[in-house]
């Protein structure tokens, strides 16, 4: 079944035994239980690719995989390269929720979160990441009706304010919030996206306006995001030329 690439996605029973270094007798025996199974399956041609059930071994994978867990090993590789704290948090109703929390060095100004932690989606980086795919009708049953209560006078808390957010957000790649939940914290986030190119989790950088800078943050933090971002996704088996997230 590795032997099928996207390059090779199909091949005859000839190539895959060159392909195997096995015996043609041999390699048509391993074809034959796998097409029965539905691993494989017969295509014009006398060619053979990947059947439906090898889509579905994939799926069962992913199911056991957990986000927190995967995603654990680049939250602190970003760390180290940032030196700032670093979350990851998913969408539960309106709210943000943390699932995974790596702390930086000790801040004189910080905000006191934990895993657990949450937080309203309008207000966050995160929440505007986890919810970067969605249409206004979408924002409008997931948020309700506005306007959505302020926490700073930076808050957006009017549709149009926060679909344009959206919509800066999308060509970038990631979402800024400088003081929307609370004025002087400062993040940036990124969403994590599953083999269906849905998103399913977001992680970001939290720092404070009075120490970073927002060039600092919109230049090496954000590749540097961007980077773990896509290590996870790409661990979650998404990939960005297969399929197109939704918007």
């Amino acid at each position: 079944m590795q032997a099928f690439t996207r390059e090779k996605p199909s091949m005859t029973l000839t190539e895959l035994a060159t392909a195997l270094g096995l015996p043609k007798a041999g390699t048509q025996r391993l074809v034959r239980t796998l097409v029965d199974l539905g691993y494989l399956q017969r295509l014009a041609g006398k060619r053979y690719g990947l059947g439906v059930m090898a889509l579905d071994l994939g799926h069962r994978y992913l199911a056991t995989l957990n986000i927190p867990e995967i995603a654990e090993p680049h939250m602190q590789e970003l760390v180290r390269r940032t030196q700032e704290t670093v979350n990851l948090a998913i969408r539960n109703g309106r709210d943000v929720v943390y699932v995974a929390r790596i702390a930086a060095a000790p801040r004189i100004v910080s905000i006191n979160l934990e895993v657990g932690t949450r937080l309203p989606l309008h207000a966050t980086a995160l929440g505007k990441a986890l919810l970067m795919d969605m249409s206004e009708s979408d924002l409008l049953a997931i948020l309700g009706p506005t306007p959505w209560p302020a926490f700073t006078p930076e808050t957006k808390t009017t549709l149009e304010s926060f679909t344009a957010d959206l919509q800066k957000a999308r060509q970038l790649g990631v979402v800024l919030n400088d003081g929307e939940l609370e004025l002087g914290l400062r993040s940036i986030a990124a969403p994590i996206r599953d083999l269906s190119g849905q998103v399913v989790a977001a992680m970001n950088v939290s720092t404070n306006s009075f120490r970073v800078p927002v060039d600092t943050i919109t230049g090496p933090m954000r590749d540097a995001l961007l980077e773990a971002a896509r290590q996870v996704s790409h661990a979650l088996g998404y990939r960005p030329g297969d399929r197109t997230p939704r918007i």
